[in-house]
């Protein structure tokens, strides 16, 4: 998963000013108490071409971070880390002074604003819904089990997940935005936004971007929540960035986009580049009316539809443009998404899905017929690998096929390689039954379709890329690629070929049970491995491993998870380039057991969407062995993330 965020940079945007002249360094430390006054003060003071520089720590906010003037072409105006410092700028208030309330549940008065997500050591806290016909605070008494909270019109409560004071905890309350990029040539870089109401970091602006950042913790009530969003831009970008968690109480995807966009394009393309993606409804979702957004060389897992491909809006912003569409979707991979791609609406035009792989998803690509046919369409070199279906259309079920309608608005698809898919092609007739066709059939059927098509095993490294000796490898067809994009030296099927992990620690909990009853002990796994493309790595002496599993639910409650902690300790030597640690033979580790509601650790089944199952992820983080874990866990820092998103079912 790593390569996505260590390839190449492909595009050479000015804006980032590499050989001009730096005017000035504007140096910010964290202050007590809201830091808006002195990184205001610092941008006021900025010119084009100067740095905001912000040293290690967290900047509590009141308002969003805007800028008050522009940058120029070649000479932005940066807001960034001190380098190799981590620096975290929050959305929200933290929550402290708690009193009993009844039972293991915990009260503290409401903060100014009503809160619209609560975390707890920077976990998502479950709000209970248990009528889903009514989207508001339920009452205190719904807090049933550990991890869960709600709030009145005087009283935030929550019962933590160890049963205990939330003061022993970081206890976090989303309350705003936390950047806003509302001018043109500004460049956001090294930075951690979290926890924001409504949306975290906002492009409004040409010729912007944001870059190698995390953006997560997004959370708004019953409304839109967005990570990252585009509103009204062109020219602009999100590149290398760790993008994830972002949810509206309860929803299935729709409301809930980790990365977003709306009314943009018109003026040049947009890029979403080299970013890891996930955790959310919709990985890259539009709120209509976008244009020429081109996603790109990334990462996109664990959400319901990985890019949604949009068309008009009807009101607000971008209202009654035509020509809505145009997007490039090239070299990415996505898994375990419900849809790849989803093209949901006929005013979408020119849609061009290029050299992807799309693995283990419900679908690889889905369309259909809402306002007509989508135009244009073109689906070229793509690994489809895995998939329940590769590639579904829906133009009606009267019974008959409607798939020559899409052909006769300009589908095309050609070049791409099928393995071990349920289905390669869907058109469904009836809501009971589909004209389902493999590689073979669909240009026996279609004509215009499967041209250059393989069903061959795509031989992919750990990467996603194809390896050497795959049949992927120079069977791509040529494509007439966009200006802003470089042609590759050969055309292959997929993202292209590998070239290795990159080295770095990386975690994963392959081996973990596949399915959970109650009473049942879960005998996870997890190995730590340091990649055979990089350096040994000092694990150094009297250090500890906190290990992280989350168990997040994947039906209705996509917001909701469980998590159980183990801390192991560490051997005191290096791990050299290529060696793995199993982390379940080391001193401390432990399995959980599933219990009853209440109980620390429960899977839940008790609605048809808790038995619908779970997607387990973990987390690593390293400490020192005297640090206490509570403490650790309150810390901000960067964690070692599972390569691997495993459905667990209910039983």
């Amino acid at each position: 998963m790593g390569f996505f965020r260590r390839c190449p940079i492909l595009l050479a945007a000015a804006l980032t000013g590499a050989f001009a002249p730096q005017a000035a360094d504007h140096v910010v430390t964290p202050v007590e108490g809201p830091a808006d006054a002195a990184i205001q003060k610092a941008l006021e003071q900025a010119r084009p071409g100067d740095r905001v520089v912000l040293r290690a720590g967290e900047y509590r906010l009141e308002g969003a971070v805007r800028f008050p003037r522009a940058g120029e072409e070649g000479r932005p105006i940066t807001l960034c880390a001190a380098g190799g410092e981590y620096v975290a700028l929050l959305g929200s208030v933290r929550l402290a002074g708690w009193e009993e309330h009844k039972g293991k549940v915990w009260k503290v008065k409401h903060p100014a604003k009503p809160v619209k997500g609560l975390y707890e050591d920077a976990e998502r806290l479950t709000h209970p819904r248990p009528d889903w016909s009514r989207r508001e605070d339920p009452p205190v008494s719904e807090l049933r089990a550990p991890g869960t909270w709600t709030q009145d019109g005087e009283w935030v409560y929550c019962w933590t997940r160890e049963g205990d004071t939330p003061d022993n905890h970081r206890i976090e309350a989303s309350q705003g935005h936390v950047v806003v990029v509302d001018k043109p040539f500004v460049r956001v870089e090294g930075l951690h936004l979290f926890f924001g109401q409504h949306l975290v970091c906002e492009i409004a602006a040409d010729h912007s971007e944001v870059v190698r950042c995390e953006i997560a913790h997004c959370s708004n009530s019953v409304d839109n929540s967005y990570n990252a969003y585009f509103s009204g831009c062109s020219n602009s970008a999100f590149r290398e960035c760790l993008i994830h968690d972002s949810f509206y109480w309860g929803d299935h995807g729709s409301n809930s986009h980790v990365l977003s966009c709306i009314d943009c394009g018109d003026r040049g393309p947009n890029f979403v580049d080299r970013c890891e993606i996930f955790n959310g409804g919709l990985g890259v979702g539009t709120k209509g009316a976008a244009r020429e957004m081109v996603v790109m060389n990334s990462l996109i897992y664990d959400v319901v539809h990985g890019v949604v491909f949009g068309g008009g809006r009807s009101s607000g912003p971008g209202a009654g443009k035509a020509d809505r569409g145009h997007y490039v979707v090239w070299r990415n991979r996505f898994v375990g998404c419900g849809d790849g791609g989803w093209i949901y609406s006929g005013d979408n035009r020119n849609t061009r899905i290029w050299n992807n792989l799309f693995e283990g998803c419900g679908t690889g690509v889905a369309m259909r017929n809402y306002l007509g046919e989508p135009k244009k369409v073109e689906i070229a070199n793509n690994i489809f690998s895995r998939c329940g279906v590769a590639v579904e259309v829906t133009g009606g079920r009267d019974g008959k096929p409607t798939l020559g309608r899409f052909v006769d608005a300009g589908l095309v698809s050609h070049g791409n390689l099928y393995w071990q898919n349920g289905v390669a092609w869907r058109n469904p007739l009836t809501w009971g039954t589909n004209l389902d066709m493999t590689p073979a059939e669909l240009p026996e059927k279609f004509p215009p379709l499967g041209k250059g098509d393989l069903a061959a095993d795509p031989k992919l490294d750990e990467g996603g890329r194809p390896a050497e000796g795959s049949p992927a490898l120079g069977a791509g067809a040529e494509i007439d690629l966009p200006s802003y994009l470089p042609k590759p030296e050969t055309w292959d099927i997929g993202p292209g070929g590998g070239t290795g992990d990159g080295g770095g620690l990386a975690l994963s909990i392959a081996g973990s049970p596949g399915s959970v009853g109650p009473g049942e002990e879960v005998k996870l796994r997890a190995v730590l491995a340091n990649g055979s493309g990089g350096k040994e790595v000092d694990l150094g002496g009297e250090r500890d491993c906190i290990l992280t599993f989350h168990f997040r639910y994947r039906g209705g409650h996509l917001d909701k998870q469980e998590l159980f902690r183990v801390r192991v300790q560490l051997p005191g030597r290096k791990l050299m380039p290529g060696e793995k640690l199993d982390l379940a033979t080391l001193p401390g580790w432990r399995n959980p057991v599933n219990g009853k509601l209440g109980d620390d650790f429960h899977l839940r089944t008790d609605t048809k969407a808790w038995a619908a199952g779970c997607r387990l992820s973990a987390t690593a983080r390293l400490v020192g062995r005297g640090e206490e874990t509570a403490r650790a866990l309150q810390r901000l820092e960067d964690l070692v993330r599972s390569k691997e998103v495993l459905k667990v079912a209910l039983r």
